[in-house]
């Protein structure tokens, strides 16, 4: 047992991920989800997952889901905003239970077409549940430009959002900058945990960092893994690379709308691939990758090259500008500009060196960032946060229900 305090107060999980049952009634889940839950069940030995739940058959990348204290609550999966406000009365009905059964909680705000935690926050604070949020994205937001519609949803999304951050005895955020946004200077209760899925024994050691790069001959290579929309920087890429044909290799993985765009651009567009040691093996073979983005998410390609002693170039936003160090582990430009993007590829070109070395760096900071340690530090800071609090709240209210 890594923990020598298990957490045994009953703890539930409110996600927007959806669990799959097949047609013989085995449930499946992401294998990198899965991978989560069996993690978070290490330290949690009562732990409850209320999830929307959909029937078909699993993917290829989907994996059978059977862990010992490991408990689900099974939501209904709304396929519009229709049907989202149709059953909403019964999803009230059903979280109010699960919360009630529940001593500590636990949400988000992914959910589609209304978010997980706008249900799950009233709730949890009239029950007097003790409340942990969890802010990871904020793909609500849209720019400037977007209809009138759109800008109104995000205005609603934003302040609902901030709203149950504020009511919560615990704020996780995946990095400072969605901490700072949220909270501004008074972050009390507040921590920032970075995602990351790599494990412990993918890293190189620096034997086999040293190795990789001396196997990398020939036009320096970049590489674009994720999904192929707007908030992505995708378009500031296409136009950052419209005129290097032949002047540096660029290669795109990944699907979404501008795929189209990618293929009509300089760069060698391929179909992604399941993630893992296969994946990680990719992205050794290149010099750096690339990641744009423009918001404050905080892409887990940064740990993914880290791991594979491969620096990063990618915009000064919050959360990769935190992990990234400028011209050490990589090299930040300024978010949404192509021009800027363009020059530091160009640099790239005829700087292998410059990126060895920083390859090299960023493999000795990625030991902090493994998934492994990302739960070892949950557990602390929940260890931390809940000490002195008694779950005979719960107790005593189950005995008003």
């Amino acid at each position: 047992m890594r923990y020598q305090v298990p957490i045994a107060a009953p703890y539930l999980l409110s996600v927007s991920v959806p669990t799959l049952v097949d047609a013989n009634g085995v449930r499946w889940c992401n294998e990198l989800w899965a991978k989560d839950l069996r993690l978070h069940t290490e330290y949690l030995t009562n732990l409850t997952v209320i999830a929307p739940r959909i029937f078909g058959e699993p993917s290829a990348s989907d994996m059978p889901i059977e862990i010992e204290g490991l408990h689900f609550v099974d939501l209904p999966a709304p396929r519009n905003h229709f049907e989202a406000v149709r059953i909403l009365p019964a999803t009230i009905s059903m979280v109010w239970s699960a919360v009630s059964r529940s001593a500590i909680v636990h949400t988000g705000f992914g959910g589609w077409p209304i978010a997980e935690g706008w249900v799950v926050t009233p709730i949890a604070k009239l029950r007097r549940r003790f409340l942990i949020t969890n802010v990871e994205s904020s793909f609500w937001r849209v720019p400037r430009t977007a209809s009138l519609i759109r800008r109104a949803r995000a205005a609603v999304a934003e302040r609902l959002n901030r709203g149950c951050v504020s009511l919560a005895d615990l704020r996780l955020f995946t990095s400072k900058a969605y901490a700072r946004e949220f909270l501004g200077d008074k972050q009390t209760r507040a921590h920032v945990i970075s995602a990351t899925w790599i494990n412990d024994d993918w890293v190189l050691n620096r034997d086999q960092a040293r190795t990789a790069w001396e196997t990398k001959r020939g036009p320096v290579r970049l590489l674009f893994a994720g999904r192929l929309i707007e908030d992505k920087g995708v378009q500031i890429l296409l136009r950052a690379i419209s005129d290097l044909r032949g002047k540096v290799v660029i290669t795109i993985i990944g699907e979404g709308p501008l795929k189209d765009a990618c293929k009509a651009s300089p760069a060698n567009v391929l179909d992604p691939m399941p993630y893992g040691e296969p994946f990680l093996e990719l992205v050794r073979g290149y010099d750096a990758v690339l990641i744009p983005s423009l918001s404050h998410e905080q892409p887990r390609l940064i740990f993914d090259a880290f791991s594979q002693a491969v620096p990063v170039i990618g915009s000064a936003t919050g959360g990769i500008a935190e992990i990234v160090e400028h011209m050490t582990s990589g090299v930040l430009v300024a978010p949404g500009r192509a021009d800027s993007l363009r020059e530091v590829i160009l640099w790239a070109a005829h700087n292998r060196d410059r990126l060895r070395t920083m390859g090299i760096a960023a493999r000795a900071s990625c030991q902090r960032f493994t998934h492994l340690e990302m739960h070892r530090r949950r557990y602390a800071i929940l260890l931390a946060s809940l000490d002195g609090y008694r779950p005979v709240t719960l107790q005593s209210n189950a005995r008003r229900c």
